[in-house]
């Protein structure tokens, strides 16, 4: 949760895509079905960056805790980019067809995980 936090307080995030989030559509229906109120909302989450296809793959290639991988299951924290002309596009909302990150994430410690985002960002040109 601290992670999506961070990157939703972020100017260069267009979206985060979290059902923990009370900002996410689905939030209420999310809370509504888990089994205890403090079980988590789960470890993955979506956000997109607003910048282009060059930006999005900047940031990945600065990234040095998290690992980019196709497969998003591991105990590291892993990030996939989806690109704006990836062939399900009709099956995400609209703030996703500009490319988007799907991170998955792993055991490492969440200041660490942040620290590594902010890093990226800050060594792929964005201002932080």
């Amino acid at each position: 949760m601290a992670i999506d936090k961070h990157l939703e307080s972020l100017d260069v995030v267009r979206f985060v895509a979290y059902p923990g989030l009370e900002s996410h559509l689905h939030h209420e229906v999310a809370a509504s079905q888990l089994a205890r109120p403090d079980s988590g909302f789960g470890g993955v989450l979506s956000f997109g960056l607003d910048t282009d296809h060059d930006g999005h793959n900047r940031f990945v290639s600065k990234l040095n805790v998290i690992t980019s991988a196709v497969s998003l299951g591991h105990d590291q924290s892993l990030i996939v980019f989806l690109g704006e002309d990836d062939e399900r596009q009709y099956l995400y909302p609209p703030e996703f067809h500009r490319g988007f990150f799907r991170l998955a994430v792993g055991l490492e410690d969440t200041d660490d995980l942040i620290r590594d985002i902010d890093h990226a960002l800050a060594e792929a040109g964005f201002e932080v």
